[in-house]
């Protein structure tokens, strides 16, 4: 985790991949507000115990809406955004993980509160004419490589997870995302059948001492 605080505030009614790099995500962010009416969201039981404990110290909040409605999660992520502006220190950044634009309303307030705040959709939200990927910053493409070895049992199973991990890593920089990406695919750290994503550990090593020399 980077040197500020950073709190997270999770949609899981339309973002529902997100939960795949909810280990990660504890590593990132100070805390993590999970908001749902119905989700069929799964995570593995492995993790069972990390979440456990991460719930109870509070790191980890996950709320099941009473009355289930449209904007249900929208109002519970509303509420807990108040509660944990009041909770950390100014310097403090909010995160909320939505593709509902509603939630701008949200992130406008925190603002209008000195509060430094921002809302990300779930990385399948394309712009109409799609990206085009720049030339990756080595930099950029030696921290995700980085990130990888020091975690290897924390690595997103999926590529949208994977994407996202890699974007919350880079400042939300899309573009880098999808630089370092490609780079991760031609180099053969990653494949990639059916969204799901395997790793090879000789050619993420490679990268890696590649990148170091560079």
């Amino acid at each position: 985790m980077d040197a500020t605080p950073k709190v997270l505030l999770i949609d899981l009614e339309n973002c529902p991949t997100q939960i795949q790099q909810l280990k990660v995500d504890l590593d990132q962010y100070l805390q993590i507000v999970i908001c749902y009416a119905h989700s069929q969201a799964k995570i593995p039981l492995s993790w069972l115990n990390e979440l456990a404990e991460a719930i109870q110290r509070n790191k980890l909040r996950v709320i099941q809406m009473a009355q289930g409605g449209k904007n249900s999660a929208d109002f519970g992520l509303a509420f807990f955004a108040g509660v944990l502006m009041q909770e950390h220190p100014v310097e403090t950044e909010f995160i909320i993980v939505s593709n509902d634009k509603d939630l701008d309303h949200v992130v406008h307030l925190l603002k209008a509160q000195k509060r430094v705040a921002q809302r990300i959709g779930a990385v399948n939200e394309e712009p109409t004419k799609p990206a085009i990927p720049k030339p990756a910053n080595n930099q950029d493409s030696l921290l995700i490589c980085q990130t990888l070895i020091q975690h290897p049992n924390n690595r997103p199973s999926t590529s949208d997870a994977l994407k996202n991990s890699i974007r919350s890593r880079l400042s939300q920089n899309i573009e880098a995302m999808l630089a370092v990406y490609k780079v991760l695919i031609n180099h053969n750290v990653i494949t990639v059948r059916e969204e799901k994503v395997t790793y090879n550990d000789g050619s993420l090593k490679k990268l890696h001492a590649e990148l170091n020399k560079s």
